[in-house]
Parts: C-alpha cells; structure tokens; sequence
C-alpha cells in the first residue's frame, strides 16, 4: 500500500464524513417513534502504520466509560476534533474489540505482514444495539447511501490485498456496496476488482464480543485468511 495515497484517500474520507455530519447528522438521528438511535460524535478513520490487510466491523460502539464531550451536540470544531482523534486513539490500544484481531493475527494466522491489520468501521455511527442501529439505517436511506459511498471511495483509492469483514450484518451489506447485491450463497471469499487491481474480501463475524466465533470457526477464518495471502503471493 502506497503510504502517500492511503494518507490522501483517508484525508478525503474523513472530510467526506466531517461534511455530512455538519447538515445532515444531527436532524437524521433525533430520537423519535423511527429510531432509537441518538446524537452522538461520529469517528475519524484514525491514520494508521500501513498494511496489506483491513479489519472491518459495522460501526462503533459507545463505552462506559466514554467522554462527556462524545455526546457534544454543537458542530465539532479543531479542538472537538483532537478530542476525538485522540479518545479514538486510546481505544485501539485498550479495547478488546481492537487487542483481540492483533493477537488473532499473531498468534493464529502467524504471517509477519499480517499482524496488525488497519481497523475501519462500515458506519462512523457510535451505537451499541446493532438492531437498533440497522434500523436507523433503513429509516435514514440518503445519509446511509452517503456512508457507504465515503465508505466505497475510500477503498477505492487504496485497494489493501485482503480485507475482512468481522461482523455478519457488515459482510451483507459490505457485498450490496461493493458486488452491487446482497449475500452470496455460502462465498465467504469474494475478489473485489477496480481500476486493475484487487482486493479479496473475506466475509466472517465477530472475534470478540457474545456473538464471537467459536474455536472451529476462527480455525477456519485463519486457514482462509493463510490461503487467500499464499495464493496472491505466489
């Protein structure tokens, strides 16, 4: 991966999302009789060491522990936004969510290059309850498609050699955005091709959290994750 044109395509992306949040995200995410959902401060892609592979789950979720100015409703300023850079910063070295990919990678895939995958989330949208959140997204088309866009544009521009997709609800729609339909049947492996290269895109669920893999099943996410790198370095 090129270093200047991931810094310039995550530049792109993250004005891309500081414009939209602007006029659009405050009136789409009042809380009425459609949505649970709530104001919340929406998340950077935070520039990270580059690698071949990227981690994708379906959106943030909001902390305990989170700061008071997270839940910020006026229009995020610099300062606003090196608050939230640096509370994004904190949570990749400390949360679960982020420690358990990184030891998967080392420990099982065991692939020098592949050990610390750049983590990214389909909606920059800070909500726990995935039901909820799916909801909000079918109730607010326009700004969902503005997302996925942003989203598409990104990888685009930097195409990594594998990403992964570690959510189920993320790997159904990350297939709509990019293969223009739905689930596959069964594929858990689908090469995604733009401007003549390409990425593999490899669709799993969750490594940490309830809903995470059992010990089989991350075998086998490991062993395709292996397979997919030999096979596009030999």
């Amino acid at each position: 991966m090129n270093s200047t044109s991931y810094d310039e395509c995550v530049e792109q992306y993250n004005q891309a999302i500081l414009s939209l949040w602007k006029p659009v995200f405050e009136d789409a995410t009042k809380p009425n009789e459609k949505t649970n959902v709530e104001f919340k401060q929406f998340c950077f892609h935070v520039k990270q060491d580059e690698s071949p592979i990227w981690f994708f789950g379906m959106n943030p979720s909001l902390l305990d522990s989170t700061n008071e100015f997270i839940s910020q409703t006026t229009p995020p300023d610099k300062n606003l936004i090196e608050k939230l850079e640096k509370e994004q910063k904190y949570m990749h070295t400390e949360i679960q969510y982020f420690k358990r990919p990184i030891k998967f990678f080392k420990e099982e895939v065991k692939i020098p290059e592949l050990r610390k995958p750049i983590f990214h989330d389909l909606y920059p949208v800070r909500h726990t309850n995935q039901k909820e959140f799916v909801k909000f997204l079918e109730d607010n088309d326009d700004f969902c498609n503005s997302l996925d866009k942003a989203t598409k544009e990104l990888i685009d521009g930097i195409m990594p050699e594998i990403i992964v997709i570690a959510n189920a609800k993320a790997s159904e729609l990350m297939q709509k955005i990019f293969f223009g339909e739905s689930e596959s049947k069964g594929e858990t492996l689908r090469p995604y091709k733009f401007n003549g290269k390409k990425t593999d895109m490899i669709f799993s669920s969750m490594l940490s959290g309830q809903r995470a893999l059992d010990t089989y099943s991350r075998s086998r996410l490991a062993k395709e994750i292996i397979e997919t790198w030999k096979d596009r370095n030999n």
